[in-house]
């Protein structure tokens, strides 16, 4: 059966599912949204407006690294939302493609070392990337074909930062409100980050190919401190509006890491384009 729509993107009225709704539609794709007021679900089988789709990007953000560590309940509810979802899907007479958007930051540990490539096994350091891997896992035990996005910290125009996700949301919410941005530590700590422009372009690519990665890393490859992204932030801003308050960390800092994007570069053709420092003025200037 034909259908009225080459993809759907579930969680689109969140920062990257918004985005990457958007950005399809741009590049010709004709694209529908599911949210939690619109769920992608009806009595354990997929929506009317799903049901022939041939790929969904999974994008709903619900459990945040916040919610992973003090919720586990919830957790617990969204993975039960998602398992339901993948045999909904799987029991589709053709079973669409998932795109998964997973955590680079957070499923990849120890004992493997950074740059993380996708040939490292699996080792959150924390329930948010467990709960990001199980729902890799999940789509894998339902017999789906799928691509698992590990992308590095995404930021850009149209983050909020809620619940403690998106550092630099966080940082120019404070700003803007002439409020001090709290830095722990020594700021040596040092992260990957990706702009949404990239991360819609990498999905993009993937929808777009007949045989796509099982697993794919998308950032930019390069570890950024947090003191270097706060100098970054000062060159935006200007560094007469900023002011830091700087405390002592309340523990061990968690390992840097940062990621091996060469698969994503050799299967879909796929680099970084935006540079950090382009891609915050860039959201300062855009910024709600």
């Amino acid at each position: 059966m034909s259908t009225v729509y080459d993809v759907a993107v579930v969680g689109s009225g969140g920062f990257l599912g918004s985005a990457i709704r958007a950005g399809l539609a741009a590049r010709g794709a004709r694209v529908t949204g599911f949210t939690r007021q619109d769920p992608v679900l009806v009595d354990d089988a997929l929506a009317p407006r799903a049901a022939d789709v041939p790929v969904i990007v999974w994008a709903a953000g619900g459990v945040t690294p916040t919610v992973a560590a003090e919720e586990p309940d919830v957790v617990a509810a969204e993975l039960d939302g998602f398992r339901a979802f993948a045999a909904a899907a799987a029991a589709r007479p053709a079973p669409p493609r998932i795109v998964l958007l997973s955590s680079g930051g957070a499923v990849y540990g120890r004992p493997a070392v950074p740059p993380y490539a996708e040939s490292d096994a699996p080792a959150p350091p924390n329930a948010y990337g467990a709960y990001k891997l199980a729902q890799e896992r999940i789509l894998a035990e339902a017999g789906l074909e799928s691509t698992a996005v590990r992308i590095a910290n995404a930021y850009g125009p149209g983050q909020r930062g809620a619940h403690g996700q998106g550092v630099l949301a966080i940082w120019m919410r404070a700003v803007r409100a002439g409020e001090a941005i709290t830095l722990l530590g020594d700021g040596a700590v040092a992260r990957d980050y990706v702009h949404v422009d990239d991360v819609v372009d990498a999905v993009a690519r993937i929808v777009g190919a007949s045989a796509p990665p099982s697993v794919v890393n998308v950032g930019s490859g390069v570890p950024t401190s947090l003191a270097a992204l706060l100098d970054l932030l000062g060159e935006a801003v200007g560094r007469d509006r900023m002011r830091v308050d700087r405390r002592p960390s309340r523990g061990v800092d968690p390992d840097s890491t940062w990621l091996d994007v060469t698969l994503a570069r050799d299967a879909l053709g796929w680099q970084p384009r935006v540079a950090l420092a382009a891609g915050i003025a860039d959201m300062w200037e855009r910024q709600l």
